[in-house]
């Protein structure tokens, strides 16, 4: 505590916003800044991190998402830093290092639910830790007392509620100070990026003849995908939405990007997709309601295209959606889809 009492007497001053804590001060772990902060590490940040690792993580795969892709994901669904997540899975089971963990420490990677069938699993510990921190967070009522010490913040509260024990979170500062030791939370970004890895698709996005789906890489850092057009909503069986994680209300300038798709031939049958469509219709779910814009992709290559400016409100709440359908003939049109880009523009 000697810390707290010496920012008290005024010998440091309060512990600025953004700033690691340190030295050690087991009631000040993190700052609630660093706590809610989602954009601390993009996607590709975090596989890089895992390849610089000697564990298994780097090339893990659960399901059809690799370990990086499950991290992001709950990170940005629960707006909480990747970076938590990270520290957890190396302070429960060791994972950032240990290149051949037992099944045990695969299955309760985060130490949320351990030995429950309901939690088992690489993805359902991220999506169960990320949840769990959050509602920690959102429910502390500072003041409470667990194991002797009183935590100063919520964020260092939530991690108490997690793991109740005081050597436990010596460790999580250990291993958060190792690997970010100038750790600090980023500013409030101006441009928030869905990318086409994290869509909610339907049906689920496979490279599968029976989904209708055809995905291929991009630049090899990404991927995009296309499928055949229909004429009519009767008709439509495909579509995707790209769902950001807004960190302010306000006017977003929304892009969306046409990738070049050659590369890609439709060999499923049923069909002749040859050229791209000339009606994508991208539909903006915004705080207003709907609008809808409708872009030629055709002429289009590897390339963003402003859709509109809409005002969104902070959160999950708004999107952008595109189907199969284009009003040409079916069959006969590829519709393309990839990353879209959200710019605050101000409130």
């Amino acid at each position: 505590m000697l810390l707290a009492l010496l920012a008290a007497c005024g010998v440091f001053g309060p512990v600025p916003a953004g700033a690691l804590v340190e030295p050690y001060d087991p009631a000040l772990l993190i700052t609630d800044e660093e706590f809610n902060d989602p954009y601390a590490m993009s996607c590709d940040q975090i596989q890089a991190f895992l390849n610089e690792r000697p564990g298994v993580l780097k090339g893990f795969v659960d399901g059809d998402k690799s370990a990086a892709q499950h991290i992001c994901e709950q990170a940005n669904r629960f707006a909480i830093n990747p970076r938590l997540l990270l520290t957890m899975i190396q302070k429960e089971q060791g994972l950032l290092t240990a290149q051949s963990p037992s099944d045990y420490a695969i299955n309760w990677a985060a130490g949320c639910g351990p030995g429950w069938d309901s939690t088992r699993g690489f993805g359902v510990q991220m999506e169960c830790a990320a949840r769990t921190l959050r509602r920690r967070f959102d429910n502390a009522a500072l003041g409470q007392m667990v194991d002797g010490v009183t935590p100063m913040n919520r964020a260092t509260l939530a991690l108490y509620r997690y793991t109740t024990h005081v050597a436990g979170n010596l460790d999580f500062w250990k291993i958060w100070t190792r690997y970010w030791p100038a750790s600090a939370a980023t500013s409030v970004p101006t441009e928030i990026v869905v990318d086409s890895r994290f869509v909610e698709a339907a049906p689920k996005l496979v490279n599968d003849c029976r989904k209708g789906w055809l995905v291929g890489a991009r630049g090899g850092d990404g991927h995009h995908f296309v499928t055949p057009n229909v004429a009519s909503p009767a008709e439509s069986t495909n579509s995707v939405i790209w769902r950001p994680n807004l960190p302010r209300a306000g006017v977003y300038q929304v892009q969306v990007f046409v990738p070049n798709r050659a590369a890609l031939v439709w060999t499923c049958g049923g069909g002749n997709p040859v050229w791209d469509t000339s009606s994508a219709r991208y539909t903006v779910k915004h705080r207003d309601g709907e609008t809808t814009y409708a872009v030629n992709q055709a002429p289009l290559h590897d390339a963003w295209v402003n859709i509109g400016a809409y005002y969104f409100n902070a959160g999950m709440d708004g999107y952008v959606r595109l189907s199969d359908v284009t009003g040409e003939p079916s069959l006969t049109r590829y519709v393309s889809f990839d990353d879209v880009k959200f710019i605050f523009m101000g409130q």
